[in-house]
């Protein structure tokens, strides 16, 4: 993208309100031309990359156990496959 985008156009390009893009001013780039902020959207998301939450390995066996709930075998064919389909 090139050019600069204008106070509501990043909040627009950011997915939040204007009220936060000024209230978080100080955490993005942007220029201040006379009384104008203008950003650059590659710079905004660069910023945004502070406030990425990190990936977590989650076993769902552990948390099936620790709902009461069974996990199914490995082996299983499927919940909803009734007992004797397909025997002929």
């Amino acid at each position: 993208m090139t050019g600069f985008l204008d106070l509501p156009a990043a909040a627009k390009f950011l997915c939040r309100s204007e009220r936060w893009v000024r209230g978080n001013i100080h955490l993005l780039p942007h220029f201040r031309v006379h009384s104008q902020i203008l950003f650059r959207a590659d710079e905004l998301v660069k910023a945004m990359e502070r406030f990425r939450e990190p990936i977590q390995h989650i076993d769902l066996d552990v948390v099936m156990r620790r709902a009461g709930i069974r996990p199914r075998s490995r082996g299983s064919k499927g919940r909803f496959r009734s007992e004797g389909a397909g025997e002929t």
